[in-house]
């Protein structure tokens, strides 16, 4: 159905206190648990959420008409064929009724049954537009990850909860996104646009960093194949390219950015480095060790393929400088994600 349908079915039933906005793709697996936090949540009225959809025939639509959140939330289903995270939070920011704005991904969950509660309090009490979480993993998902995965995530292993308005468990005014026009979709799909929210926000207000921690607890696949991390670092990688070309000329973002644009900066010197016959052989050193840094813990692992890190991720370095690069040229994010998965 399209979304002025289920709109229309709603006209005459009170305003919600809060709407929370969740992207729905393949999460069978972590909906359930999402949705089992959300249900705990002591709020002070009916609530609603609104479930933007990629595939009409995604099982995780089982588990989410079953729960039984749908009892005491209103539920709203807006299906569309798939431009990734910053179309969807716009399809459903646009349907909610709410003053209140939760982005919340389907493997996330909050920590704490006055989650909600506590940010709408943040917000007010700052007069902010929005506010930032402390976002953190489980630290046991390290020992069900597989090889690549660990490779990937072993930049995050012990690291501390950080805020940053990621999608995870986000609240941001309707006023505000009205106001700004909402995610930019034009240049990106899935990736940067939450920093980009970010920069636009702060353009016309203040952001609330709160104590409320979210978890991002995702579903490792047994055994991701190094293609799909090649994948995702073209996907982060064209975000970010995407992201300077828009901002490089704002003192603002420059500060707010320094220790991402340092280090992805460093990524595009030394590949360039390669290819300077003085400096190759320095540049290639400095890429090994970085590359070993970057996946230290995963060197870790009882795994014949650790001696192949340093020059694995020195190629994910690579893929992501080159797509950086071809973003910033064309000033927008053309790697599709959610269709090339």
């Amino acid at each position: 159905m399209p979304p002025s349908e289920f709109s229309s079915a709603q006209i005459n039933q009170p305003l919600p206190w809060a709407s929370v906005v969740m992207p729905v793709r393949k999460c069978r697996e972590s909906v359930g648990r999402s949705l089992d936090a959300l249900l705990r949540q002591k709020i002070p009225a009916r609530c609603e959420i609104i479930f933007v959809c990629d595939q009409r025939d995604d099982d995780s639509l089982e588990i989410i008409r079953r729960h039984p959140l749908r009892e005491t939330w209103g539920f709203v289903e807006i299906f569309h064929p798939g431009r990734g995270l910053a179309q969807a939070y716009n399809l459903g920011w646009q349907a909610a009724r709410a003053p209140y704005i939760f982005n919340m991904h389907s493997d996330c969950y909050p920590a704490d049954d006055d989650a909600m509660l506590r940010s709408v309090n943040w917000l007010e009490r700052e007069g902010a537009l929005a506010v930032q979480p402390l976002n953190d993993i489980p630290q046991g998902d390290w020992e069900v990850m597989g090889f690549w995965d660990r490779v990937t995530s072993a930049q995050f292993r012990h690291a501390k909860p950080a805020h940053a308005l990621m999608g995870k468990f986000d609240l941001i005014r309707r006023a505000a996104l009205e106001k700004i026009g909402g995610f930019d979709e034009v240049r990106f799909y899935s990736a940067a646009e939450d920093a980009d929210i970010v920069e636009r926000l702060c353009a016309i207000g203040t952001l609330a960093s709160s104590d409320v921690l979210v978890i991002h607890a995702h579903k490792h696949p047994p055994e991701a194949k190094f293609k799909s991390v090649l994948r995702k670092h073209i996907q982060l990688g064209e975000g970010s390219g995407a992201l300077f070309r828009k901002y490089w000329h704002s003192a603002g973002f420059i500060r707010r950015a320094w220790p991402i644009i340092g280090v992805n900066g460093l990524k595009l010197v030394l590949l360039v480095g390669l290819f300077l016959p003085p400096v190759t052989l320095y540049a290639a050193g400095l890429m090994l060790l970085l590359s070993v840094y970057y996946a230290r813990w995963a060197m870790l692992s009882r795994d014949w393929r650790v001696v192949l890190i340093p020059f694995a991720v020195s190629v994910m370095f690579a893929f992501f400088a080159v797509a950086m690069v071809r973003a910033f040229i064309r000033g927008r994010q053309s790697f599709d994600y959610i269709k090339a998965k």
